[in-house]
């Protein structure tokens, strides 16, 4: 036997060797483990989420409530007026505390508590909510602190506890559910109460901000829910009383008073109708009057930290972008101009809504945008269209500001409602690229001076205007603006003069 035969001999015997024992192995049932540590696992669901979020995603668990309880007639101005949750932030624990229904007890032996959805639900019973994974109230849980007890009352009454042994456990064995000691609630009502806070979020609560913060990001997260009756107050010890609601931040309009459809005047564009799906609404326009030469100046300087401008992005009623003016809102895009000092005036709401949140372009957090949304992608080219027009609007009459007094003259604010309302009244034509979706587009005004006037702006050394300010106007003070144009009128006049 050759050296060769005996080599392939013996690799032959090692294999079928091996080939045995593994056989052998999975005779005597050996596994190998693939399941995450549940501290590896917990650390990574709270990682990449704000704190402030969490406490958003269990106000998310107050609204389904209330859709999966009551089932109000969203089609009324207020079809949540009359519900609440109250939230107490502070260095020992965290409360919150709603009336809005209760957990179902089949929802909490078989859902509420798991990690993720079991058997999303779909079709006739799905509510308009943004919770996707099931995941809201434990990443809460998991991100603010070890021991938690959640009580609650819908058909029965129960109290559960994530403690700091459980937590620490390997396994994930099945929490036990008590029954909900008599007096602590009444029916229809949820409470969570989280104490042993981990570090930094017990120094975030102490802070003397974060309360504050937290109202602001309501107010603003929260409109579109809170101006329809939902009441929502923050504190910061549960022995102080109850503070007044939040007040939502407002979203509002500017259109001409008594303006005809086909007349030319301020007034927003308006989009409603259905993508893949899902039910859209666009509203875009002038929240305020377009700035004057001086204010774009400081708004450029101060980069428009202050303005209210931009477009605001909302998924079932949850705000998820507010008041954006970059790319991700179309900014900058195609023949659309990157946001500045300029279109200070403009800004745009769009609200996304479907009953199986799956279809909505919503990250992990609820709080961005899936850019590589199909759905979302045919949204922004609605939404630039309608920054486009405005834009093309305000270079217009940014030239000739001696006319912006007039263009605003019967003009009044429009709510989101009264908007919502002249969906029915304004001539809707569909749009060149989508036939489920209609759109109307105003007669925005065109100043009259533009067919005989011409803008001239130059750079001019500041001693130079200054010279010429004490000169022509006896005050050093005397706007740029002024300087150059008295100028030119004086060359103007110097010519013609000359001409005779």
């Amino acid at each position: 036997m050759t050296v060769k035969r005996v080599a392939k001999r013996q690799i032959a015997i090692r294999s079928n060797r091996r080939i045995a024992m593994a056989s052998a192995g999975a005779k005597r049932g050996r596994t190998a483990n693939a399941s995450p540590t549940k501290q590896f696992f917990v650390d990574m669901l709270v990682r990449d989420i704000e704190l402030k979020d969490t406490i958003l995603d269990l106000l998310d668990n107050c609204v389904d409530g209330i859709l999966r309880s009551v089932n109000p007639d969203l089609k009324k101005r207020t079809p949540y007026r009359g519900y609440r949750a109250d939230i107490v932030v502070s260095g020992d624990q965290f409360i919150i505390e709603d009336n809005c229904g209760g957990i179902p007890i089949k929802i909490a032996e078989k859902s509420a508590f798991a990690i993720g959805k079991p058997d999303p639900i779909k079709g006739a019973d799905a509510i308009a909510t943004v919770g996707m994974y099931g995941i809201g109230m434990k990443r809460a849980i998991f991100k603010i602190g070890t021991d938690a007890t959640v009580d609650s009352w819908n058909d029965d009454a129960f109290r559960v506890r994530i403690t700091p042994s459980w937590l620490r456990a390997e396994d994930w064995k099945r929490l036990p559910m008590l029954r909900l000691p008599p007096g602590v609630l009444t029916k229809g009502r949820t409470r969570i109460v989280i104490e042993r806070l981990n570090p930094a979020v017990k120094a975030e609560f102490e802070s003397e901000y974060f309360a504050r913060d937290l109202r602001e990001e309501i107010a603003r997260n929260y409109a579109l829910i809170m101006d329809k009756g939902f009441a929502v107050t923050v504190r910061t010890s549960s022995d102080q009383p109850v503070p007044d609601a939040i007040d939502p931040n407002e979203f509002k309009l500017l259109r001409k008073r008594g303006l005809a459809e086909d007349q030319d005047g301020i007034a927003p564009y308006l989009y409603v109708g259905e993508l893949d799906g899902v039910q859209i609404e666009i509203y875009a326009g002038l929240y305020r009057e377009l700035p004057s030469e001086e204010e774009r100046e400081r708004e450029e300087e101060t980069r428009g930290s202050t303005d209210d401008a931009g477009w605001t992005v909302a998924c079932n009623d949850r705000v998820i972008v507010w008041k954006d003016r970059t790319r991700l809102t179309g900014w900058g895009e195609g023949s659309v101009p990157n946001y500045h000092g300029q279109f200070i005036a403009i800004t745009g709401l769009v609200l996304l809504k479907s009953a199986n949140p799956e279809l909505l372009p919503l990250t992990t957090t609820k709080r961005g945008i899936d850019g590589t949304s199909s759905l979302y992608s045919k949204v922004k080219d609605l939404m630039k269209e309608a920054t486009k027009g405005l834009t093309t609007f305000t270079n217009k009459w940014k030239k000739f500001e001696e006319g912006l007094e007039a263009l605003y003259q019967g003009s009044e604010y429009i709510s989101l409602a009264d908007l919502r309302a002249s969906l029915k009244r304004a001539p809707m034509r569909a749009t060149h690229k989508f036939s489920t979706v209609r759109r109307f587009a105003p007669k925005l005004p065109v100043p009259a001076a533009e067919k005989t006037k011409s803008r001239v702006s130059f750079v001019a050394l500041k001693s130079h205007l200054s010279t010429l300010a004490i000169a022509y106007f006896d005050d050093v003070a005397v706007k740029p603006a002024e300087v150059g144009e008295e100028a030119f009128r004086r060359e103007v006049a110097l010519y013609q003069e000359a001409a005779e």
